[in-house]
């Protein structure tokens, strides 16, 4: 289920990044090369704008076979959306190879992290929620292609690929969550502790394309970020789960003078 909302995810953000390029591309008038020293800038800046969708993974311990009565023995990850708002500063290290650094705020609001029913009641099937805003710093090596002729005008486009290392931390981790139950003979919201740390790190990658318009560079992109670290905090609930990961999908445009 999750590969098939990865996949329309992927298709809509790429049919959406065309059409939005294509629109910013009939601006220009053929002939004309905006922006032709830019690769001459030792650094530029800029801002970011975008949507990504964040989803946990469990590794789950022998005791989750079979877990004590106080512990999970089904659990299931929800997909989250957010918006995400971030500035860009880009230093040129060559002419095909830059590093980029993109602080970001990802504002999530409430989010369902999972669902679970536990050992001594399977009958009910339990949400929970969470309250998330997570900034996001990432330092990644790009590399890009040479400018070239796209939709019949000149050095309009390139495009680039880039890896690197993250950190993230939820400012609202510390936050208390909250169990929902889903049954409606028992329906109710059971304050918990937060289940998950809030301090992430990992790698991220992925891949654009720039446009070079009259006045800035706009630059569709799609990104990949695993998180390496253990975000299991240890409580009971999760017992019987070993390791929890976070991984997201970004879909950014980027705004570059």
């Amino acid at each position: 289920m999750q590969h098939l909302l990865r996949k329309q995810i992927i298709t809509g953000i790429i049919t959406g990044s065309l059409l939005l390029c294509i629109s910013f591309a009939s601006l220009a008038q053929r002939g004309e090369v905006y922006q032709p020293f830019h690769d001459e800038l030792p650094f530029y800046l800029g801002m970011s704008i975008g949507l990504n969708n964040n989803y946990l993974n469990f590794n789950r311990n022998i005791d989750f076979i079979v877990p004590n009565s106080s512990a999970v023995n089904i659990i299931n990850p929800k997909n989250n959306m957010a918006l995400n708002l971030g500035l860009i500063g880009t230093l040129r290290l060559s002419k095909h190879s830059l590093l980029r650094l993109n602080p970001t705020v990802l504002i999530a609001g409430s989010k369902n992290l999972y669902t679970y029913t536990k050992k001594n009641n399977p009958t009910d099937t339990l949400t929970m929620n969470a309250a998330s805003a997570i900034i996001n710093i990432p330092l990644a090596l790009k590399i890009e292609s040479d400018r070239y002729n796209a939709f019949h005008f000149t050095d309009l486009m390139r495009h680039y690929v880039f890896l690197g290392g993250k950190i993230d931390y939820d400012l609202l981790g510390s936050n208390r969550s909250v169990i929902l139950s889903k049954n409606a003979a028992t329906s109710s919201r059971i304050p918990y502790n937060n289940t998950l740390n809030g301090l992430d790190y990992g790698y991220e990658m992925g891949l654009g394309v720039s446009f070079y318009l009259r006045y800035a560079t706009i630059s569709p992109e799609v990104k990949f970020s695993y998180g390496l670290r253990n975000l299991n905090k240890g409580e009971p609930l999760l017992s019987s789960i070993k390791d929890v990961t976070s991984n997201f999908v970004y879909f950014t445009i980027h705004i570059e003078n």
